[in-house]
């Protein structure tokens, strides 16, 4: 079993990530962590939300819009895109009927599912009621 050294710079980045629900995008994770770790360079956040990522301690989502988006929350879960502000949110829903849907899928095909990604597209709450 191989062990990975403690980074101080690293665990600031996954801290950072980890208390932001927004999904940011690299440049935002930066931005951040230079508050805390004023002379970290983009390139060492970069590393290391790639180390982190192949770690399977956050994910990488690409929601479309051209960015790679971040986020740490690890439990399952599905993402909501909002087509007019582009804000990203967490759905949470209940684990029978994500067994369901892989169930059903592989049913249908000769592959063996392992994982789920699903996106959904729509309106915000906020902005729903911008347009009322």
């Amino acid at each position: 079993m191989s062990t990975t050294r403690y980074s101080k710079q690293r665990e600031t980045i996954y801290q950072v990530l980890k208390n932001d629900s927004t999904h940011p995008n690299v440049d935002t994770i930066y931005m951040n962590v230079k508050k805390e770790i004023p002379d970290i360079s983009l390139g060492t956040v970069y590393r290391n939300l790639s180390f982190l990522a192949e770690q399977k301690r956050i994910l990488r989502l690409d929601v479309g819009d051209g960015v790679v988006h971040y986020d740490a929350r690890m439990e399952p879960h599905l993402h909501f895109v909002c087509e007019d502000c582009g804000a990203i949110e967490d759905l949470f829903v209940d684990e029978s009927i994500m067994r369901d849907l892989i169930s059903d899928v592989q049913q249908g095909c000769d592959k063996k599912i392992t994982s789920v990604d699903i996106l959904f597209h729509g309106k915000c709450e906020e902005c729903c009621y911008k347009d009322e």
